[in-house]
């Protein structure tokens, strides 16, 4: 397992014109709430995309242990059922994964017993290189800039924490220009932008970045009820373009 500082490097051909980014994050498979015709859609678009590209950010596995605050005996699969149903989901798109970090939920099964669900899940798919335990930096060049160089972009992946530590964590973060993350199941997109002090250049500039909060497929339901949680479209997939010609980063929701 390889260090969250060692960066996720990917160097795409250079007549790619763009590629389309779909984060996943929070299915919860395994959760009774778990909406079967949002993922039956999302594989359905990314199937249907010639240019789409995969990265994972955590709670994909509801992974309800007797020690969680998730009720276990409502669940309708078992944590190695969950593990074997997500393997085959993803198999089709093994060869379009990016990176994948785990989270809070898998992190459940770390804690108790030194078992890392998403690591093991990315072995077998034969991408362990691509994992990350907790933060996952990456770097994509593709397509062809000028007849020198590419066109680079640098992602984030994070499974999130609190709602206003995630906000935040971006800022700390040099030289990015695309934060992705989940946790919070409050689909939204921020633009945000830092200064930046270059004294080797003398001058002080603007660098933005984006944020991408993805979206769950939890319906509303069970514990979120109970603790009187807003519920949240499950219906929007979030797509981040990434042009080959030029430096240029597209957020949409469809």
């Amino acid at each position: 397992m390889l260090d969250d500082f060692v960066l996720i490097n990917h160097k795409l051909g250079w007549d790619i014109p763009h590629i389309n980014i779909y984060p996943l994050g929070d299915l919860h498979i395994g959760s009774g709430n778990f909406n079967h015709e949002a993922w039956s859609r999302w594989k359905s678009t990314v199937q249907n995309d010639p240019y789409s590209y995969i990265v994972l950010v955590g709670d994909l596995l509801d992974n309800g242990l007797k020690s969680s605050l998730t009720n276990s005996y409502q669940a309708t699969m078992q944590p190695h059922e969950q593990q074997e149903f997500l393997l085959n989901e993803l198999m089709p798109f093994k060869d379009k994964i990016l990176g994948c970090v785990s989270g809070n939920h898998e992190r459940r099964s770390t804690i108790l017993a030194d078992i890392y669900p998403m690591y093991n899940l990315m072995l077998r798919l034969g991408k362990e290189r691509l994992f990350r335990e907790n933060i996952g930096f990456m770097k994509i060049n593709l397509g062809e800039r000028n007849k020198e160089r590419q066109a680079s972009y640098t992602i984030t992946l994070a499974h999130g924490a609190s709602k206003t530590a995630t906000e935040k964590f971006g800022y700390a973060i040099d030289g990015m220009d695309c934060l992705i993350t989940g946790h919070i199941h409050q689909p939204k997109s921020a633009f945000q932008s830092k200064i930046v002090i270059d004294s080797k250049n003398e001058s002080v500039s603007m660098r933005d970045f984006v944020h991408i909060t993805v979206p769950s497929f939890q319906s509303i339901g069970g514990y979120a009820l109970q603790k009187m949680y807003m519920p949240q479209s499950t219906r929007v997939i979030p797509v981040i373009r990434l042009n080959g010609d030029r430096k240029e980063m597209e957020v949409r929701w469809i």
